[in-house]
C-alpha cells in the first residue's frame, strides 16, 4: 500500500473512535456498563481479525474501523470501575476513584512498554500477518476474561430522565469539560512530532526513538500509579507541568540521558485521560457518568485532531514551534485553572463529593 493509503486506511481507527465512544457511554448509562462492555470486547476481536485475513489494504480498513468502535470499551470500563467503587465490597474504601482509573491505565501502560518491541521482532522475523494473528490469540484470552467480570446495579433512572442537555448547560460541567479540552491540546501539540524532531534536530537514529517509545511508556505506568493517589484535579495538573518540564529540557539539549528523561516524564501526558475521568465524575450524578465518560474521550480524539494538525503546521514554520507553543499553552491552561476553579460557583454543584476534588 502507498503512503496515502495506508493513512486512510489508518485513519478508519479515528473516525470509528470518534463516532462510537459518545453513543457508547450513553447507552452505558440506560443498559449498564457491563453490557456494553462485553459486545465492546468483540467489537476489537472482530476488528482485528479482519485485520489479521484482510488480504489488502481495501479489506483491512473495515477492520481498522470495526476496531475503532471497540474504543467503546475506554468509558465503558471508566464506568465499570467507578461502579464498583459502590458495590464491590472486596475494594478498599480507602482507595480513591481515581486511583482506581489510573491504575488500569497502569496496566494498559505496562503492555506497551514491551509490545512494540515484540511486534517489530515477529514482524521481521515473520511478516506484519503474524502479528495481528498473535493479537487475535491475545484478544480471545482477553474476551474470555472480561466474561468473568460481575454486573453492578444500575443507576436509578429520575423521573425527568437522564437530562443530558440540561447538564450540559450548566456553567461548571461547562468550565471543566472546557479545561479538560483546552489541557489536551497544549500537550498534543508539542507530542506527536517529537520523534521527528529528535531525528531531524538532535539525529538520533529511527531504532533509538522507538526505544525511546518505551521509555515514555513506562513513564505513564509510573506516573498512572503515584498520580493516582492524589486528588483528581491537582493530579491532571501535575501532569501539565510535568509535560511542560519534558518539552523544556527536548528544547534545552540533545544529550541522550537528558532525553531518556523527558520522554519519560512526557508520559504523564497520557495520564491526563483516567485523571479527566475522575475529574468528570464529581460534577456528575451517577445515572449521568457513562455519557460524560464518553464525552471525555471523544473531546480527547477531537483535541488529538487539533494538536497534531497544529504541530504540524508550526513544526513546518520551525522544528521548535510545537514546543515553545505547547509550552505557552500549558501555562495558559494552568493560569485558567487558577481564575475558574476557585470560583465559588464551580463548587457549590459538586460540595458532596468534595473529597476527589
Amino acid at each position: 500500500a502507498s503512503p496515502e493509503q495506508t493513512g486512510f486506511v489508518i485513519g478508519m481507527w479515528g473516525v470509528g473512535r470518534l463516532l462510537f465512544i459518545f453513543p457508547a457511554g450513553i447507552l452505558a448509562d440506560r443498559l449498564g456498563a457491563r453490557r456494553v462492555m462485553i459486545p465492546a470486547w468483540y467489537l476489537g476481536l472482530t476488528g482485528v481479525t479482519i485485520i489479521a485475513l484482510a488480504p489488502d489494504w481495501r479489506w483491512a480498513a473495515p477492520g481498522f474501523l470495526v476496531y475503532g468502535f471497540s474504543a467503546a470499551a475506554i468509558p465503558v470500563t471508566n464506568l465499570y470501575l467507578t461502579q464498583s467503587t459502590q458495590h464491590d465490597p472486596t475494594r478498599s474504601p480507602a482507595l480513591p476513584l481515581q486511583a482506581s482509573l489510573t491504575l488500569l491505565w497502569a496496566a494498559y501502560s505496562m503492555g506497551l512498554v514491551v509490545s512494540p518491541a515484540i511486534g517489530g521482532i515477529i514482524g521481521e522475523a515473520v511478516n506484519l500477518r503474524a502479528v495481528f494473528l498473535l493479537s487475535v490469540v491475545w484478544f480471545v484470552f482477553s474476551t474470555l476474561a472480561i466474561h468473568r467480570t460481575s454486573p453492578y446495579p444500575q443507576a436509578e433512572r429520575p423521573e425527568r430522565g437522564y437530562d443530558y442537555r440540561a447538564l450540559l448547560t450548566q456553567w461548571h460541567i461547562l468550565v471543566t469539560f472546557g479545561l479538560l479540552t483546552l489541557g489536551f491540546v497544549a500537550t498534543l501539540i508539542g507530542q506527536p512530532l517529537a520523534p521527528q524532531y529528535l531525528e531531524e534536530v538532535h539525529g538520533f537514529s529511527s531504532g533509538t526513538v522507538g526505544a525511546f517509545g518505551s521509555v515514555n511508556a513506562l513513564g505513564t505506568a509510573v506516573f498512572s500509579v503515584l498520580l493516582g493517589r492524589l486528588t483528581a484535579w491537582r493530579g491532571f495538573y501535575a501532569c501539565l507541568g510535568l509535560v511542560f518540564v519534558s518539552f523544556g529540557l527536548l528544547l534545552l539539549t540533545g544529550a541522550w540521558p537528558v532525553v531518556i528523561v523527558a520522554y519519560f516524564l512526557l508520559g504523564a501526558y497520557y495520564t491526563t485521560r483516567p485523571l479527566a475521568a475522575a475529574v468528570i465524575s464529581t460534577r456528575v450524578a451517577d445515572h449521568q457518568r457513562g455519557m460524560a465518560y464518553g464525552l471525555v474521550d471523544t473531546l480527547a480524539g477531537l483535541a488529538t485532531v487539533i494538536g497534531t494538525n497544529l504541530a504540524g503546521v508550526l513544526y513546518a514554520g520551525d522544528p521548535d514551534w510545537p514546543l515553545i507553543t505547547a509550552m505557552i499553552s500549558v501555562v495558559v491552561v494552568a493560569a485558567l485553572g487558577v481564575v475558574l476553579l476557585r470560583q465559588p460557583a464551580y463548587h457549590r454543584p459538586a460540595a458532596a463529593l468534595a473529597q476527589v476534588e
